[in-house]
């Protein structure tokens, strides 16, 4: 807006102007206000988390969180192809013991002992 086309402005245009001017600016400090106190919100949360992280790798020495494999990554692995194998191993167990009762029951019945 320029200096001329004030003069045309009367006392009142110029008064509702500069009200609605404070309004915008007071809305605005009320967002400022509010968005600077989740943003402190926001920065005590991060402080906690990043406490919680460097808790929890104080009781991991720190391997946690690292993308490097170590002994017990390798046990781990081991044993969890160990438990898979086992469970094959007894599945197969099952059904054998399965098909040799189904056998028998069928051998019962062609001798007559039922």
């Amino acid at each position: 807006m320029r200096k001329e086309d004030l003069k045309n402005w009367t006392w009142d245009m110029q008064k509702d102007k500069i009200l609605y001017q404070e309004a915008l600016i007071e809305q605005r400090n009320k967002d400022i206000e509010i968005i600077s106190k989740r943003a402190k919100e926001l920065n005590d949360e991060n402080t906690v988390l990043k406490q919680r992280i460097k808790d929890m790798e104080d009781v991991c020495d720190g391997s946690c969180f690292s993308d490097e494999t170590d002994d017990r990554d390798e046990k781990i692995s081991k044993m969890q192809d160990r438990i898979d194998s086992d469970c094959v191993r007894i599945n197969r167990l099952k059904i054998t013991i399965e098909t040799l009762v189904d056998m028998y029951g069928l051998l019962r019945n062609q001798v007559g002992m039922d």
